[in-house]
């Protein structure tokens, strides 16, 4: 999967009427913030609609409630439970591929009958629909490289959007 695939998928679940998650840890969080900003406010169309996108890190009291009580393992799956619905899109930044929240997501996810995708590097990853990986093991590469592929996105969907109308 690369650039203009990820960026159609995307565009086909706005045009449906659905949204995009995305969550990360760390500075995987970080721009998984970044990306939703990027979408819901204006990457470089000013004068697009807002789109759906929901960053799983941006709920704090829901993250740090559930971890307390529950798991932290589970704070970004229980929100997908609760907001997530069929051929939604979910995106998982993981550098190691590795991360139990991420991992758990993905789960959650498929049993939502979302669309999945993870972004990470050289690494053993979770399963899902499709995994844009980096070809390094490198955190700040992949990190540097995560950010430069979603700000590619973001310019293709706008470009795809307003095509659309």
């Amino acid at each position: 999967m690369d650039v203009h695939e990820v960026a159609n998928e995307i565009v086909a679940a706005f045009i449906g009427g659905n949204k995009v998650f995305i969550a990360g840890n760390g500075g995987s969080a970080c721009d998984a913030l970044h990306f939703s900003g990027e979408l819901i406010c204006t990457y470089k169309d000013k004068k697009r609609k807002g789109l759906p996108v929901i960053c799983l890190n941006d709920n704090v009291a829901v993250m740090t409630a559930w971890a307390n009580d529950k798991s932290y393992d589970d704070i970004f799956a229980r929100q997908l439970e609760a907001l997530g619905r069929e051929e939604d899109i979910f995106i998982g930044l993981s550098t190691s591929g590795k991360s139990k929240n991420i991992t758990k997501a993905f789960e959650m996810a498929d049993k939502l009958k979302m669309q999945q995708i993870l972004i990470t590097g050289r690494n053993d990853a979770c399963p899902c629909n499709w995994i844009i990986r980096f070809n390094t093991k490198d955190t700040p590469r992949i990190q540097e490289h995560t950010i430069y592929f979603l700000h590619e996105v973001c310019g293709k969907i706008e470009q795809k959007m307003a095509k659309k109308g």
